[in-house]
């Protein structure tokens, strides 16, 4: 469903909607999402094809997706006020955002994460036709998605005063010191080692994963070590198998190491022998 609803945002509204989808109906799928990313795109969504709130309550079948969609349309309100918008919302009474901050809290949503993204797209709206700034528009969509996936909200709006060359109090300092600013070292410091890893691709073997959970599982039922972690295996010539595990018997703490030679013949379970014939040896380390 993210990527269905990706493809929508980026012909939708941030773009344009196809003319078989409805903006309220693309709405509904973002919600079932849950996610942040997805979810700060609505308010936009509203502005930009005037979206029939009426419609969307009606339409709503979970209390998650009701309480969620209570928060979001707070947050709305609030933003149409401050950006003085009008005509679009229906009408409400004065403080009928405030009624529903319990469930911003509830979500935990920040509400300036979401004016961020509002003040983005509008930028976009009333700029179409500078080419100049849309890759700027862009890179700035990425790089808040890129502090999302490694900072809190609360370093984020700490990163974002140091950049704005505001101040920032004590215990926001303290609190830079002590985390922010070690996962920027580390950042600077894994550049090379982030790219090199990028480029490769992940091997995927079902089968070698499923050998040693088997194997596991029958050296635990054949011995007193529970809780084993096989980190090496070989096979010999002479019909046994060479066996390195870590346990967790009670006795021995978590990293203590063992190993074991077994015949082969012991094992009758035809599935794990028939692995055994396919993965001669590895080492899990």
């Amino acid at each position: 469903m993210g990527i269905a609803i990706e493809k929508k945002l980026t012909e939708a509204g941030y773009k344009m909607l196809g003319d078989d989808e409805s903006i309220e109906l693309l709405i509904l799928n973002i919600l079932k999402t849950d996610n942040i990313r997805y979810l700060k795109a609505i308010p936009f969504l509203i502005y930009k094809h005037k979206a029939d709130i009426n419609s969307i309550w009606k339409k709503i079948k979970s209390k998650g997706d009701e309480e969620l969609f209570h928060a979001i349309y707070a947050i709305t309100i609030n933003l149409f006020n401050e950006f003085n918008i009008k005509g679009i919302l229906p009408d409400y009474d004065k403080g009928e955002a405030g009624k529903y901050d319990k469930y911003i809290r509830n979500k935990d949503l920040n509400y300036n994460e979401f004016k961020d993204e509002f003040e983005l797209q509008l930028r976009t709206e009333t700029k179409p036709t500078l080419f100049i700034d849309k890759p700027k528009i862009y890179a700035e969509r990425d790089l808040q998605m890129y502090l999302s996936n490694l900072f809190t909200k609360k370093e984020k709006q700490i990163i974002k005063r140091l950049l704005e060359e505001k101040p920032i109090s004590r215990t926001d300092y303290e609190y830079y010191s002590r985390k922010t600013k070690k996962k920027l070292n580390s950042i600077i410091g894994l550049q090379d080692f982030a790219k090199a890893l990028y480029t490769k691709t992940p091997k995927y073997d079902q089968g070698l994963y499923n050998l040693k959970k088997k194997l596991e599982d029958w050296l635990e039922k054949n011995s007193k070590d529970k809780e084993i972690s096989i980190l090496e295996f070989f096979l010999w010539d002479d019909g046994k198998i060479s066996i390195s595990y870590k346990k967790n018997s009670g006795k021995y703490s978590e990293d203590e190491l063992d190993n074991i030679s077994i015949k082969i013949s012991k094992i009758k379970d035809k599935e794990l022998l028939s692995l055994l014939n396919k993965y001669k040896k590895h080492n899990f380390r």
